[in-house]
């Protein structure tokens, strides 16, 4: 493209990724209403089977450096079916963009003020975003550091007040449901969030030809797992039966903070924290939105594109879903498949047509 894009560093990329999908790991009652007491292993698995597909966005971005997802398919399958390709990918991103922003908008109208409209929260809410962009995603990233110190630090604080209700005995018994309930909560946890980092492969091209991508995503990756598993230990273990019915076990596990019987809502920092995530992840999402629409278009900046796109997400998370309930069955059953249609399959027939076709960066030159 001939706009110019910014500069980010491979640290940036990491804290950003680990960011980006604590917005939905804080977020795991879709997962524990299927693996119950076992979910906090399913961020282990789930992570042994991301990290090859991570692999294969690695492997894209190693073979066309400095070109983003959408500039690569049409390198690897010509003007025509790239741009067919590119529009799915794009949809994707704006399915994404739409259902973590109304998730936002169900999370604030049941938890924090129940008698504002969901619109108006889900307006205010990507005027916020719009703001961001428009000062430059990289300058977003740039503050991830000091988000994944809040979010690390408040859930610790947090983890350390509720000891006392901890108890060991919830964790039991231990791996006993049938094994289809595993591959189910390990092929959840793959598609929603890990999977979802595939947005990452619109921001890369701002490491620089030099820096590779591939590090940087698979240890965020990592870290985010690690951390996941301990979230959902803690929940678990404070929670018992509760967990697999509660939307957001993590919200209501910090509702049992009390220090001395002044300490207490400590669930407001939970809320604030969440918020700021969702913000942060929706950013990310809707820029690499924004950013493909762009090049799709041909057009030589994309700050023009940045209400129009906001205006349909708003639209289109109006109608995602009717309820919290229907959205977390989809959660747990149909969205595996629908996500990795996306992060997987295409990413994979993408690779493996630029191998059978020998483009590198070489022939992209040329071209």
């Amino acid at each position: 493209m001939k706009y110019e894009r910014g500069r980010i560093s491979g640290q940036e990329l990491l804290f950003s990724v680990f960011c980006f999908m604590q917005g939905t790991m804080l977020r795991s009652g879709y997962i524990i209403s299927v693996t119950r007491n076992d979910s906090w292993a399913m961020a282990f698995t789930g992570l042994l089977l991301t990290l090859p597909i991570v692999a294969i966005y690695a492997a894209l971005l190693r073979r066309f450096p400095g070109k983003s997802l959408i500039e690569i398919d049409d390198i690897i399958f010509g003007p025509v079916l790239g741009r067919f390709v590119s529009v799915l990918y794009l949809f994707f991103f704006l399915s994404l963009c739409a259902l973590n922003t109304r998730d936002l908008g169900n999370f604030v109208v049941g938890y924090m003020m129940p008698e504002t409209p969901v619109v108006a929260v889900i307006i205010l809410f990507l005027l916020a975003c719009v703001y961001a962009i428009h000062k430059g995603i990289e300058s977003l990233m740039r503050l991830s550091a000091l988000f994944c110190i809040l979010t690390v630090g408040a859930v610790v604080v947090n983890s350390i007040m509720i000891l006392k209700d901890v108890q060991l005995d919830f964790l039991k018994p231990f791996f006993r449901l049938p094994l289809m309930k595993y591959v189910q909560g390990t092929v959840s946890v793959t598609a929603v969030p890990m999977g979802e980092i595939l947005a990452f492969t619109m921001i890369a091209p701002m490491l620089g030809k030099r820096q590779k991508a591939g590090k940087p995503l698979a240890l965020g990756l990592t870290f985010s797992a690690v951390f996941m598993a301990v979230v959902m230990l803690r929940d678990i273990m404070t929670l018992g039966p509760l967990v697999s019915i509660v939307s957001l076990p993590s919200f209501e596990s910090v509702r049992y903070v009390s220090l001395a019987g002044i300490l207490t809502r400590m669930e407001s920092i939970y809320a604030v924290i969440l918020t700021i995530l969702f913000l942060f992840k929706v950013c990310i999402l809707m820029y690499a939105f924004i950013l493909g629409l762009s090049e799709l278009l041909n057009f030589d900046s994309y700050p023009r594109l940045i209400l129009l796109s906001a205006a349909l997400v708003a639209l289109y998370s109006l109608f995602v879903f009717e309820s919290v309930m229907e959205n977390m069955d989809w959660g747990a059953t149909a969205a595996p498949f629908f996500s990795l249609t996306f992060e997987f399959l295409l990413p994979a027939v993408s690779l493996a047509v630029a191998l059978l076709r020998r483009l590198n960066r070489n022939r992209e030159a040329e071209a």
